[in-house]
């Protein structure tokens, strides 16, 4: 009877661990899956509207530490220092609530570079890499990141600044697209996707688009200010 009891109590816990890691902001397949289907029914969310232009989008934000997770990573907690907590939010149609994009603020150091660093295993290298200026490209101290994955249909923008509290690390996923929100690099990533779409060349990198720049201008500030 013990024997039986214990293995019940085992299958139990089990499931409740399982049910504890079964969500992961990763594995989020953007305009498919619903706000409804994967938010655990105990996580409290916060919905807010995102304004008039975007009408029937809002978004939902929350610090639970059953929500951010990404990659098999809990990046939940806060830093005193910057007296802010960490926090996703997912943006979503009110018609359907199909998850449009999603996002993974986090105010830690260590957290900060964890998240980069999980990005490089999973994604590899970006495909765009900013300076805040010349000088930290030289020492190569980046402030943001582009990975492009075309065969998913998804972009990853991080942010990755250095505030006096520490590094505040800003992750943005959401689908490819021909404009961007207003995010560090965005205009520059899209110079480039305009110029390869005019090519007619899926396999035309950044890099070589910058090589290119850089011979028709020399001072391009593009040349300057990313990789």
């Amino acid at each position: 009877m013990k024997q039986i009891l214990g293995i019940l109590i085992a299958c139990i816990v089990l499931q409740s661990c399982k049910s504890q890691s079964d969500f992961d902001l990763a594995k989020i397949i953007l305009n498919q899956d619903k706000i409804s289907d994967i938010i655990p029914k105990d996580v409290k969310m916060v919905t807010y509207d995102i304004g008039v232009a975007e009408g029937n989008y809002k978004y939902t934000s929350t610090g639970s530490d059953k929500i951010l997770i990404y990659n098999q990573i809990n990046f939940s907690g806060e830093n005193p220092k910057a007296n802010y907590e960490n926090k996703a939010a997912l943006y979503f149609n009110i018609k359907d609530s199909i998850i449009s994009r999603y996002q993974l603020e986090i105010s830690d150091t260590e957290q900060s570079k964890e998240l980069l660093k999980t990005l490089k295993e999973k994604l590899g290298s970006a495909n765009y890499t900013g300076f805040k200026s010349e000088k930290d490209k030289t020492k190569n101290i980046p402030d943001g990141f582009i990975w492009e994955n075309i065969k998913e249909n998804t972009l990853y923008h991080l942010t990755y600044s250095k505030q006096h509290y520490g590094i505040h690390a800003t992750l943005n996923v959401l689908p490819i697209l021909e404009t961007y929100p207003a995010l560090p690099g965005f205009s520059y990533w899209e110079d480039f996707t305009f110029q390869r779409n005019k090519r007619k060349d899926p396999d035309y990198t950044y890099q070589q688009y910058l090589r290119d720049k850089l011979e028709n201008n020399p001072s391009n500030i593009q040349n300057r200010l990313s990789k």
